[in-house]
């Protein structure tokens, strides 16, 4: 009786945290697997579309829920949300996950991984659970995880990223000077994004890359500017500049910052007209 107590009030919770939970329940995180093939890209798009990332796997029996719960949609290998990045300033590599930090638990298939591609990201095996790498391009099934965060994104098409950057992030596509980017942004209670450490500008590649913008194809606007011309940046919300991602050869180009080639930093003319990225920060 105690049991079924017990059972009853688990399930109750969950039912009143996650009505709608059309896969496994596991520590307030809602697991769904899907069997349509995207990129990774696409996939993380699709998961964050919804109020969710590709999954991450933080112990050995999460991972084991995965493969029960992708079973059930396929045997072939599918997506979770693990991606290597390599800062091309420090040289500070890491395997992390989509809205966390480096990895706690791993699982690798004998061999792996490899660092022979072009770009890095990571399906889980059926059956055995093992992780592989393969091209973030390739097209893959793939594990989205849910939770109902208590801090919501001002208005649809903005992607929550409570861990790392404790707040949501846009990326605009609307052409703006860097004043008008800035106001933008300010409409919807956030700034143009400032950046702080790997991690953050890790997922920033990430949604350029969902975007279809590659590492040479564009301008996007950050908070970074030099309002004095005097060569102290500053962030736009006042935060510090701990962290520095510059391409060097555009320091002396402008007062607002950019990311550009190869997703480094720079500074162009403010009176420029290019995309750019709002931070609505959770406080």
């Amino acid at each position: 009786m105690a049991c079924l107590l017990f059972c009853v009030s688990f399930f109750t919770l969950f039912i009143s945290t996650f009505a709608n939970c059309d896969g496994i329940l596991y520590n307030n995180i809602c697991y769904v697997a899907y069997s349509n093939q995207l990129s990774f890209y696409d996939a993380e798009a699709y998961c964050a579309q919804n109020g969710g990332h590709l999954a991450a796997i933080h112990d050995a029996f999460t991972n084991k829920l995965l493969v029960d719960l992708a079973s059930l949609v396929g045997n072939e290998s599918y997506w979770v949300g693990g991606y290597y990045f390599n800062n091309l300033n420090t040289y500070n590599a890491f395997w992390a996950w989509v809205d966390y930090e480096r990895f706690e638990y791993t699982n690798w298939n004998p061999g792996q991984p490899l660092y022979n591609l072009s770009s890095y990201c990571i399906v889980q095996i059926p059956l055995s659970g093992k992780w592989v790498v393969v091209e973030c391009t390739t097209s893959q099934s793939y594990v989205c995880e849910y939770t109902n965060a208590s801090q919501s994104c001002p208005t649809p098409g903005w992607t929550t990223f409570s861990n790392v950057f404790n707040g949501c992030i846009q990326l605009m596509i609307n052409g703006y000077t860097w004043t008008n980017a800035s106001s933008s942004c300010e409409v919807s209670g956030a700034n143009l994004i400032s950046i702080h450490n790997d991690y953050q500008q890790s997922l920033v590649q990430l949604l350029l890359h969902e975007a279809q913008i590659s590492e040479g194809g564009g301008t996007i606007w950050n908070g970074l500017h030099d309002p004095q011309n005097d060569g102290n940046y500053t962030w736009i919300d006042s935060t510090p500049l701990d962290y520095k991602y510059f391409d060097i050869s555009t320091l002396s180009e402008g007062q607002c910052g950019v990311i550009h080639d190869a997703y480094q930093w720079g500074l162009y003319g403010c009176d420029g007209v290019a995309y750019y990225f709002c931070l609505y920060s959770f406080g």
